[in-house]
């Protein structure tokens, strides 16, 4: 499957690379992107930003890099993403980002160095994987990036942005 990650310029797009080694990579960002590639990625510039236009730009983006998933990571492209998620879906790319009703939980400025990647509430990757973390992505059909913190026994999740 080859997923775009958007904010392909920051140590974070870099980081979360480790959950996607068995998929076809691209980063990237608005503005210019450096011009080299590896065996596990490459760059795509998304052009300059313009906010009014952020989903749009963003689907064609993902029709022209033909690729199956996208997980935003500029705060600012988050609440576009989330509203166009259904304009992504008619074109089978699918929206790395929880869903519309739940995003506000999940947008908070807690981070962690643990985190986690989920598809559908599939658990993909985990930097401490566990039994609760598992049980709560199933049940809330978790979407997207996120720091896992814990507190008093309580998990608490945070989408992954920069």
């Amino acid at each position: 499957m080859k997923i775009l990650i958007t904010g392909g310029k920051s140590a974070t797009a870099l980081k979360l690379l480790k959950a996607f080694t068995e998929h076809e990579m691209v980063l990237a960002d608005y503005d210019e992107v450096p011009s080299f590639s590896s065996a596990a990625y490459r760059f795509v510039s998304l052009g300059a930003k313009n906010e009014d236009t952020l989903a749009h730009t963003l689907l064609n983006n993902c029709l022209d890099e033909n690729v199956a998933a996208i997980l935003p990571l500029h705060d600012f492209e988050i609440e576009a993403l989330a509203k166009a998620t259904i304009l992504f879906k008619e074109f089978n790319i699918e929206v790395l980002l929880p869903n519309q009703g739940d995003l506000m939980q999940y947008l908070n400025s807690k981070k962690s160095t643990n985190w986690a990647v989920f598809n559908h509430g599939n658990l993909i990757f985990a930097t401490e994987p566990n039994e609760t973390l598992i049980a709560l992505a199933q049940a809330t059909h978790l979407n997207g990036a996120y720091y896992v913190s814990e507190d008093d026994g309580q998990l608490n999740l945070a989408l992954i942005t920069i």
